[in-house]
Formats: structure tokens, C-alpha cells, sequence
């Protein structure tokens, strides 16, 4: 009886499946909708942002990925570039033109806003780091071993030169490990006035687009405690200063650089003096006492990138989520404000005093009330 039974039931079971597929066979198969692709993914390497507006911004990145907003990050498309190098920075000179550099001597540029963009011959193919393009045709780019760039037509020829100290004959030999730093990080406030910071504490500075450089670091050097190593060569001492990843300048005369270590240095004559600047652990606090060169414990954040914006802000971000607000004072405070996962931030940009833009490892943050709050872009 029992065998009967199951029987029974595996033949109800085959007849239901049996009418399934008839019932299937006599209608047609209905698509699935695509799920939706996310333009930003948490594996994502954003290493520069340009607002070209209170709501719009570029957004660059890692394997040639370019993203542009027009709504403050509620929505993104993806701008085909053309390749899949890495892109380190971008810029918009106005509304149609633009440029960006990046990995294997990339350097591009947009004559319709940033819809199309067509490869430049940078002739090199070291990497390029930064830019700062005060015009549509005059340029500076910087990158690895020393490489600066420079044009003033628009990039369709590029003046190309090593921008590292000459040595004497007699120290030469000794001065190999100093010689053709990385530089990271290049600022003008015109097509004459410039800065550009690098590895080992290099700061330069122009007067002239580009022509002739002056070296600027030295008024850190009485300011740096840390005593040399057993490698270190006391004659070199200005090249034991911290690497620098960023500068800004907010006029010729107010400008800032970070970089390793956490420090911030400062000017405010235009470079011919520069200083190590205080932090506080928040906004009100009191400033610490750090010794610049001092052991750190704990050790502070790198920082990657600042920015001097409207008539006496500033930020800077670096690894871990770190971020810091310039206060009234002067001093480099925590800012609490930054709801951001603990990655690295590789740039902060701010177009007016209340839009701005935080990017790095797979985010996107924006503000539109002065970095009071911050919204995380999902793409």
C-alpha cells in the first residue's frame, strides 16, 4: 500500500511539472531587467575632482575612469577617455577646455567640454602627477624624476626639462641618492607664478612661467629637529625634510603645502619664508606643541592633498580618512564634519566657499554648506 502511494504521488509530482512546461512553452520568455550598474564601487581609486560649477565636477581616477556630475553627485555619467591608464589630475580652464595627466606620460585635452578627449605627445613616459593650467594655453605638469612640463599653446608642443639641483663636481658622487626627485604637486596663480613640491621637502618656485626656478625650502631647515641617521649626510640636510604631496596658493603671497608625516608648512610672503603649522585635535582645541622633525606617537596620517579657498578656509586630506580645517588661528584642526570610510582621500576641492568635493578610494563626498555636513555620492 505504501509503495502504492509514493507512486502515486511521484506521478502527481511528474504531471504538475509536465503542465509547467506546457504552460511555459505556450508563452514567451520575459527579459529580466539589466540590474543597475554602479558607477562607483568601493575598488575604485579617485585621485582628483575639478568643480566646474556649484553642482557640476569632474571626477578622475584609476584604468582611465572619468566620471562628470551635474547635480552634486546624485547622478554621474562615465566619460569615455580611451584608455585605461591612470589619470591623476584634471583641470577645466572654462567651459570648453580642459586637461588631464596621468600614468605612461598621459597627458589630454577637451575642446567641447569635456565630451571627447584626444591624447597629447608629452614626449615622455614617466609618470605625471599634477598640473595647473591658470589659462586654456599656458600649462605646467610634473611628475617622476624631476619631469616638468610646460606650453603655452594649448599643448600642442610641450617644452620638457628636469627641475632637480645642479651639483658641484665634488660632491656629485655623493649627492646620487638626492638627485631627480618625484615632484607631486603644482600650483599657479597666473601664467607667470608658480609653485611646485616634491620628494625629499622640495619646493620651487617661478616668477617667469617656467623659465628659471628658485628653490624655497630652505628657511625649514633650522625648523626641522630631527636629527640625521647614520646614512645621512649632513652636507644634504635639506633634502632630509619631509616629502610634499600638495600646494595650493590662494593669491601670490598665501599659499600651503602637505605631505608626509602630516605636516603642513605655510607662507606668507609669496615663499620666501615658510613654516611648520600647529594641529589640534578639534575645532576650539588647543593647538599641540609638536617639534617638527620629533618622534611621533602615535604617528600622524600622510596628508595628500590641500586646498587655500575663499578668503581664509583651507583643507587638506590624507591616508585613513584624515581630514583637517584651517582655523581662525591658523592652526590645522581635526574636522569631525567628514563622515568617510578610513581610505585613503587623495584630493579636496572646493569651487566657492560652500560647494566642495572630497574623492579617494571609492568615494565620492560632497557639501553644499561650507563642509558643515557632507553627503556620501553613491553613483
Amino acid at each position: 500500500m505504501r509503495n502504492r502511494l509514493a507512486r502515486l504521488r511521484w506521478i502527481e509530482i511528474a504531471a504538475a511539472l509536465a503542465a509547467l512546461c506546457a504552460f511555459a512553452a505556450c508563452h514567451r520568455q520575459v527579459a529580466l531587467p539589466p540590474l543597475p550598474q554602479r558607477l562607483i564601487t568601493i575598488n575604485d581609486k579617485f585621485f582628483d575632482v575639478w568643480p566646474t560649477g556649484p553642482e557640476s565636477a569632474f571626477i578622475a581616477g584609476d584604468r582611465g575612469k572619468v566620471l562628470y556630475t551635474a547635480d552634486g553627485g546624485l547622478h554621474f555619467t562615465r566619460v569615455n577617455i580611451g584608455t585605461e591608464l591612470a589619470v591623476f589630475g584634471i583641470r577645466m580652464t572654462d567651459g570648453q577646455n580642459g586637461y588631464l595627466c596621468g600614468q605612461d606620460g598621459l597627458v589630454m585635452r577637451t575642446r567641447d567640454g569635456g565630451k571627447t578627449w584626444q591624447r597629447l605627445n608629452s614626449r615622455t613616459h614617466l609618470y605625471i602627477f599634477s598640473l595647473s593650467f591658470p589659462d586654456r594655453l599656458h600649462g605646467l605638469l610634473v611628475g617622476d624624476r624631476g619631469l616638468v612640463l610646460s606650453t603655452s599653446d594649448g599643448g600642442r608642443t610641450f617644452l620638457k626639462r628636469q627641475l632637480e639641483r645642479i651639483f658641484p663636481p665634488e660632491l656629485r658622487d655623493y649627492a646620487l641618492p638626492y638627485m631627480e626627485p618625484v615632484l607631486y604637486g603644482v600650483d599657479f596663480v597666473d601664467d607667470q607664478r608658480g609653485w611646485v613640491v616634491g620628494e625629499m621637502g622640495r619646493i620651487w618656485a617661478t616668477g617667469d612661467g617656467g623659465e628659471t626656478w628658485q628653490e624655497q625650502q630652505d628657511s625649514l631647515v633650522p625648523q626641522w629637529k630631527r636629527q640625521p641617521g647614520p646614512g645621512d649626510d649632513p652636507r644634504f640636510k635639506d633634502f632630509l625634510l619631509p616629502t610634499f604631496f600638495g600646494v595650493s596658493f590662494r593669491d601670490a603671497q598665501h599659499g600651503a603645502a602637505c605631505g608626509l608625516e602630516g605636516w603642513v608648512v605655510a607662507t606668507n610672503d609669496g615663499g620666501k619664508t615658510w613654516t611648520f603649522q600647529h594641529q589640534a585635535s578639534r575645532a576650539g582645541a588647543s593647538a599641540d606643541q609638536m617639534v617638527p622633525g620629533a618622534p611621533q606617537i602615535p604617528a600622524r596620517d600622510p596628508l595628500f592633498s590641500i586646498q587655500l579657498y575663499g578668503g581664509d578656509d583651507g583643507m587638506t586630506t590624507g591616508l585613513t580618512g584624515t581630514v583637517l580645517s584651517l582655523q581662525p588661528n591658523g592652526t590645522w584642526a581635526r574636522d569631525r564634519t567628514v563622515a568617510a570610510l578610513p581610505v585613503p582621500l587623495g584630493q579636496v576641492r572646493f569651487f566657492d566657499s560652500g560647494h566642495g568635493w572630497i574623492v579617494g578610494y571609492g568615494t565620492i563626498l560632497y557639501t553644499a554648506d561650507g563642509g558643515k555636513t557632507w553627503r556620501m555620492c553613491q553613483g
